[in-house]
């Protein structure tokens, strides 16, 4: 026991992670559920090792060891010629390609994302899903990179937790969440440094990928007139806008109807089965899985109303939070979690949607914790809700039809949970350095 007690907790992170990617071959060779449940319990015997010897977590070591399992992650997937997910082999390559063309595709995404999907096709010479990988590494660095700079106490272990927890793998590499993830922290961080400029630029550049960062926008920029910093709202807002408009007016100019499509496509969508809704709606058969749990679930139109005042409600009332904290840690942990607010009332819940809100979960944690014990409990709630959200999609537990929902119950109560507790915590985080 002493043994283990004196093991560093980089090398045992780094030999978990050897051991998760021998463990993926044998799920990609030997398809059982039961390798996915051995990779969970290995990364969380290490990390809770991790835990209890967090005061000796280096950044480099940590950033080597996630840099390394998504990259091997990676080249088993493709030495085993795993089909992944069509997103970043289809859909991110025609989008991408037509731009290199010179045609602006009408795309469900907003521009930032096109324009990634052009700069992955160009790199790929034409193919984009492993290019999309491996842009993809980088950014999860910059990710854990930005929770641990917050130099906060309980900063280190959250931030090797947001990049080494495996039931997140499959949206790393097939998925492009890692890119509004990195740009929403690293906005966060600024903001938390006081440069409320580059704050605003960084948010705007990860709204141009995503829309979710322009919530922790108008969060910060809700307290900081609140608190008469006029100038420095005036900063923060100048800086988001003008990026804003730098990147899209020559778009808007030369395809307006296709750049502004993403928009239209969105907003016409109705409640899908992975959504929260579902879960309410389904019990009096107001909703059912028709085709794929990513399409509509045939929902009433009033049902589609009221969950966008919900979400309206649940947004607004994370807003006021941070207009109304005392000081700027509590309205910098609001901004965070009002990205998750968003997305867990949605009533088109994604599940690459995890990769944000692990990030945004783990920045507002590591500047409102105030004990190791509750760091663990909200990992743990963090890693529960990320696993059941693996078996929602892509993976599938036996009965699938009767444990998704269940999955997707448990992700969606733990995670509004963790949201709810956080942002409670926000309005009296203590003053740690």
């Amino acid at each position: 026991m002493r043994q283990l007690e004196r093991l560093d907790p980089n090398l045992a992170l780094a030999s978990a992670a050897v051991a998760i990617i021998a463990t993926e071959a044998a799920y990609r060779t030997w398809t059982s559920d039961a390798w996915l449940l051995l990779e969970a319990l290995l990364a969380a015997v290490a990390l809770f090792h991790a835990w209890r010897e967090q005061d000796r977590l280096r950044l480099a070591p940590v950033l080597v060891v996630i840099a390394g399992l998504q990259l091997a992650l990676f080249g088993v997937h493709v030495a085993l010629d795993v089909v992944g997910d069509k997103d970043s082999s289809i859909v991110y390559r025609w989008q991408g390609n037509a731009l290199l063309r010179g045609d602006y595709p009408r795309s469900e995404y907003p521009l930032g994302a096109v324009l990634l999907f052009g700069l992955e096709a160009w790199l790929g010479g034409a193919a984009t899903r492993n290019a999309n990988a491996l842009l993809m590494t980088p950014l999860a660095l910059v990710t854990s990179a930005a929770v641990w700079l917050t130099r906060t106490p309980y900063a280190p272990w959250l931030a090797a937790l947001i990049g080494f927890w495996p039931a997140n793998s499959f949206y790393w590499q097939y998925k492009f969440d890692l890119a509004p993830a990195a740009l929403l922290v690293v906005g966060l961080l600024h903001a938390l440094r006081g440069r409320w400029g580059l704050a605003g630029a960084v948010l705007a550049v990860g709204t141009l990928v995503k829309w979710t960062p322009v919530l922790a926008a108008v969060a910060l920029v809700a307290w900081l007139l609140t608190t008469r910093r006029m100038r420095d709202a005036g900063t923060h807002a100048a800086a988001f806008a003008a990026t804003l408009a730098v990147v899209y007016v020559p778009f808007l100019v030369w395809s307006p109807s296709e750049v502004l499509a993403a928009y239209e496509r969105q907003s016409g969508r109705a409640i899908t089965p992975e959504s929260v809704w579902y879960l309410f709606l389904r019990p009096f058969d107001l909703a059912r899985v028709r085709t794929h749990i990513s399409f509509s679930a045939g929902a009433p139109a009033w049902a589609d109303a009221l969950a966008t005042v919900v979400q309206l409600a649940a947004v607004s009332a994370i807003v006021v939070i941070a207009a109304r904290a005392r000081d700027q840690r509590g309205a910098i942990t609001a901004a965070a979690l009002a990205p998750a607010a968003f997305l867990l009332t949605n009533r088109i819940f994604s599940p690459q949607f995890m990769v944000v809100l692990f990030a945004a979960w783990a920045f507002a944690a590591a500047l409102t914790l105030e004990s190791r014990r509750e760091q663990l409990v909200v990992g743990v709630a963090m890693c529960v809700a990320a696993t059941a959200n693996a078996f929602v999609y892509p993976f599938a537990l036996p009965r699938y039809a009767i444990t998704w929902p269940l999955c997707s119950a448990l992700l969606f109560g733990v995670g509004i949970g963790l949201t709810a507790f956080l942002a409670q915590r926000s309005r009296h985080v203590a003053q740690v350095s």
